[in-house]
């Protein structure tokens, strides 16, 4: 997925997701929580955080569609 570095990816925000650790065609997701794991296998829970930490296994998100994600599997949808 492309790598954003403007604005802040927050809880709600709508995203394009790609399953199966980004191999599958991408689909809108709704993010429903994040975890800022800085690389481990568990982080701190946020509300937002900047598009600039969204990048490899950094950031662990929920969504909407009962699955989670990490930051290399979901990219900012256009408006």
């Amino acid at each position: 997925m492309a790598f954003e570095t403007k604005g802040t990816l927050k809880i709600g925000d709508t995203v394009k997701w790609s399953g199966a650790f980004g191999s599958q065609t991408s689909k809108d997701a709704k993010i429903t929580g994040i975890e800022h794991t800085k690389g481990g296998k568990y982080g701190d829970p946020v509300d937002e955080i900047e598009w600039s930490e969204v990048y490899d296994r950094n950031v662990c998100v929920d969504l909407d569609n009962g699955h989670w994600a990490y930051a290399s599997q979901i990219s900012k949808k256009k408006s």
